[in-house]
Parts: C-alpha cells; sequence; structure tokens
C-alpha cells in the first residue's frame, strides 16, 4: 500500500493524490474514452473517427450518458496503444475520462462494457475498489486483449509503464486530471436536462447494438 501510494506522490501533484486516491480506494474506478484514431478492420464503426471534431463529440456523448448515470467523471489527457501487438499499432493521444462509481451501482463495470463497444474501443481499464488490482477489459475484435477477454495488469498505479492506457512511466509526463469530480447533481437544472436528452439519444443509439 505504501508503494502504492509513493508511486502517485511521483506522478500527481499534492492536491490531485487525496481526491483520486480516496476514490479509488473507496470505489470501483475505470478509465475510458469515445476517442479512436481509426477503426481499420476490427470494429463494426464505419465512421471516420479520426476527424478530431468527431472524437470531441463522441466524448461530449459518453460523457452525457456516464453522468446522467450518476457516475463521477473527470478529464485525463494521456495516450494509448491502438490495435496493440498488430502492424498497425501506434500511439495515440486521447482525452479520456476517470470514471468513479460514487454509489457503488452493481452495473457499473457493465456500462463500462457497454459504452466501450458502442464507441469502438479496443478496451477499458476497470480498477477494483481499493486499487489492489487493474484489469483491461476487451471490447472489440483487436487482437488484444481481444473481445471479451480480460488481462489483469496488477496493481493500479497511475501512469506506471501503462502501455494501454495513460503512459507517463517512460516519459517521465505527469498524468493530468482535470481538477475537480463533475457530477450530475451538482449542475444547474438547464444543464441537468441537457445532458438527460443527450444521453437519452445515445442509449437509443446502443439499444440498437445489440
Amino acid at each position: 500500500m505504501d508503494k502504492l501510494l509513493n508511486e502517485w506522490k511521483r506522478f500527481l501533484t499534492e492536491s490531485s493524490i487525496s481526491r483520486t486516491y480516496e476514490h479509488i480506494m473507496n470505489h470501483d474506478t475505470a478509465f475510458i474514452t469515445a476517442f479512436r484514431d481509426n477503426t481499420g478492420d476490427v470494429t463494426k464503426c464505419m465512421q471516420d473517427h479520426s476527424k478530431t471534431e468527431e472524437n470531441y463529440k463522441r466524448n461530449k456523448q459518453m460523457k452525457a450518458v456516464l453522468l446522467n448515470k450518476g457516475y463521477g467523471v473527470t478529464s485525463v489527457d494521456g495516450t494509448y496503444i491502438e490495435d496493440f501487438g498488430t502492424d498497425a499499432a501506434k500511439e495515440v493521444k486521447e482525452d479520456s475520462f476517470f470514471v468513479v462509481n460514487l454509489t457503488d451501482n452493481p452495473n457499473f463495470k457493465a456500462d463500462m462494457r457497454g459504452l466501450s463497444e458502442h464507441y469502438c474501443q479496443d478496451s477499458f481499464l476497470f480498477v477494483p475498489r481499493g486499487g489492489e488490482e487493474s484489469i483491461l477489459v476487451g471490447t472489440n475484435k483487436a487482437e488484444f486483449p481481444g473481445y471479451g477477454n480480460e488481462e489483469e495488469t496488477g496493481s493500479f498505479i497511475g501512469g506506471q509503464e501503462g502501455e494501454f492506457m495513460t503512459r507517463v512511466g517512460k516519459s517521465k509526463r505527469p498524468i493530468k486530471f482535470a481538477e475537480g469530480l463533475e457530477t450530475k447533481e451538482k449542475m444547474q437544472n438547464n444543464t441537468k436536462f441537457l445532458i438527460s436528452r443527450l444521453a437519452r439519444e445515445v442509449m437509443q443509439e446502443m439499444k440498437g447494438d445489440s
């Protein structure tokens, strides 16, 4: 446990350490994004996800669903190895979300899986309460980790090696968490209305996926 905290101190600012550490110790958490540099032939998605504006639109949609489900959300600036283990593998800069299951919803992991599949992601990172382990969950037909497969990645330490999620171990860059955790209940009524409307639209699209 001391090792875990020491690693956090290396990569996060003092103000972020206590908040993020507390969330990970007390709740299931996850790292997820709707960003996609390309779809290749590994997913059913046909949109041009290489367009920056399209990626930001998709992230906005994903965030609306996360907030509407009662999860806490904050932005993370990081990188990801897309199509890991294939000739097409490359490092992609992306904006991700650190998601906290504040209400301990038993459907949290399933919700993350559904969103990751809908937005054509190779995987998402699931961190069970306590941070003693982290699990890479495959959500498309990319070679690694593979659809439906789960790869244990060891104790969650922000940015350590992290070939698959925010990678600062080699570059020595700090993980950039946005200040504060956003929740729907803290927002003004007009914002809540817009989030709910957008979330309903996305959930309707997701029903069509199955």
